[in-house]
């Protein structure tokens, strides 16, 4: 038997590159038979893509043209044209990838669907698998997935084909007489398993990227899934303490699978850049990485840009990243203050002595590097955010040619310590309806303005310093005299109250329990971990 399976991405800012996690649940319902239809929102949903323009104003990223790629059309066009697609299709099953972002919207679409014709709907994505109980209780959501998809979602169909029981459907949450279930997880995949990706679903545009000041035909491609770092802003310190049992959440693809996927598609689709998506690409044996560089150069030979952390970049791989054809290289910089990286946001032992040794091997091997930076932690002063932008100055001086910046304002995302920490200290206003409790209110951005109170620092001078960051870092504008000095005590600072509560974080988030969050002026409390 057959299904008819409908896929929603509901892209809210025009942001556009293939998110490989859903192409890859398409891929794998597709292969098992069942007809596979998506609905993608991203250029219908705005002028221009929000995330390259924003980033433009601020002088991060070099203007490219856009316009002719977006068909904007009002809320309620975009309605009635999914309206329609579903009557259309008439399909079995809804699904959709969530990022929390994009939630409300995908929350209005859904909703529109279940009016229309009733029809199951099940989400997945890296939402759904930190908050599975919040979102469960969404009158819009079935059935929701925790962590990896691609198993769970192919014996999902099968079960709605048979006899509609899903009790025995791995990593799988459903309600029944209004109480959650759920169905526990299975060990995470062997990365060589997964199916190379189907890109014919998609949009030929979303395959056309703003790169270096121009648009590239771009390739996405995963190499790693996970993380092992424990940062207190990431959704990957969740993975490894909610989804403990599914194995380590760091996992590699072999290099000649790597290699073998990235050939197979560019023979179809004749890329001119690669992008991989992995959090920490270099993450890995330092052999695999030399037998990638190797097959890279012989089989592929296009230029790739990774994502990955400063302390897998040395002197032996930095030759041959430049050498095999790697043009960009993006380090979570985050932040100037050795106190706040240490202390905040536990990222790890390294500081702005070994940052700056990094970058300027970088530099040194011509390659070009991007600092991205963080702005608005709860706990940070104006004072700590001056040393982030005297270590972005520093490392520009380097080479202004080979380097560049980005910065974007701390977001209190669900499943991160910081959001913990934010409704500890009702630094935000949460949510109190089913399937968003816990959750903020306010429309959760990392690039528009600061979307949760520091006691520490205004919105106003917030902002403020987002939008003279480039400026302080390319000397146009001179560091105030008084934050010239650095004072690596901080006398200035003086809130104990919120550095003893990362201190209670340390052993990663907390489950957000929807029954326990209520309505203010109550103060909220977190449930006590179990032993």
């Amino acid at each position: 038997a057959k299904m008819k399976v409908l896929f929603l991405y509901p892209n809210h800012e025009g942001y556009f590159r293939c998110p490989v996690g859903l192409t890859l649940i398409m891929t794998v319902v597709e292969n098992a038979g069942h007809e596979v239809k998506l609905f993608d929102t991203t250029f219908m949903n705005s002028d221009d893509n929000q995330d390259n323009s924003k980033r433009e104003e601020a002088g991060l990223v070099k203007p490219v043209t856009l316009d002719n790629y977006f068909n904007k059309k009002s809320t309620t066009e975009i309605e009635s044209d999914w309206i329609k697609f579903v009557e259309d299709f008439q399909p079995d099953l809804i699904a959709t990838t969530i990022v929390e972002d994009a939630y409300t919207y995908a929350h209005r679409l859904l909703g529109l669907a279940k009016s229309t014709c009733d029809v199951p709907v099940v989400v997945g994505g890296s939402m759904p698998t930190v908050v599975p109980r919040v979102m469960i209780e969404n009158p819009n959501i079935d059935y929701l997935v925790e962590g990896e998809g691609e198993v769970a979602f192919k014996e999902l169909i099968d079960a709605l084909i048979k006899d509609g029981d899903v009790s025995k459907v791995p990593n799988l949450w459903y309600q029944e007489d209004g109480i959650t279930k759920n169905s526990g997880l299975v060990k995470y995949l062997d990365m060589d398993e997964i199916p190379f990706q189907k890109l014919d679903f998609w949009d030929d545009k979303h395959f056309t990227k703003p790169y270096d000041g121009e648009l590239r035909n771009t390739g996405f491609f995963e190499g790693s899934r996970g993380c092992m770092h424990k940062c207190h802003y990431c959704i990957n310190r969740a993975f490894q303490v909610f989804q403990e049992e599914a194995g380590k959440v760091r996992r590699n693809k072999s290099p000649r699978r790597i290699i073998d996927e990235v050939k197979a598609i560019h023979k179809e689709r004749n890329f001119n850049l690669i992008m991989f998506t992995d959090d920490n690409f270099l993450g890995r044996q330092p052999r695999e990485l030399d037998e990638f560089f190797k097959l890279w150069k012989e089989e592929i030979d296009l230029p790739y840009w990774i994502n990955t952390c400063i302390e897998t970049v040395n002197d032996h791989n930095l030759p041959l990243l430049k050498a095999s054809g790697c043009v960009g290289i993006a380090i979570g910089l985050e932040t100037g203050s050795d106190w706040v990286r240490r202390n905040l946001l536990l990222k790890g032992k390294m500081d702005n002595k070994f940052y700056m040794e990094k970058f300027a091997l970088m530099a040194k091997y011509k390659i070009r590097s991007t600092a991205n930076n963080m702005l608005g932690i709860p706990g940070e002063y104006e004072e700590d955010f001056f040393e982030t932008i005297k270590l972005n100055k520093k490392i520009r001086a380097l080479d202004p040619e080979l380097t560049s910046f980005d910065v974007s304002f701390m977001a209190p995302y669900m499943g991160t310590v910081i959001h913990n920490i934010s409704l500890d200290m009702n630094l935000i206003e949460p949510h109190t309806e089913l399937g968003f409790r816990g959750m903020s209110k306010a429309k959760i951005t990392m690039r528009h303005e600061p979307t949760m109170k520091n006691p520490c620092m205004s919105k106003e001078k917030t902002m403020e310093l987002h939008d003279d960051f480039m400026k302080y870092v390319n000397g146009e504008k001179e560091i105030p005299e008084k934050f010239l000095a650095d004072d690596p005590e901080r006398r200035f600072a003086d809130s104990d109250d919120i550095y003893a509560l990362y201190e209670k974080y340390k052993s990663g988030p907390i489950p957000i329990d929807p029954v326990l969050v209520v309505p203010a002026p109550v103060v909220f409390h977190q449930p006590m971990k179990k032993k």
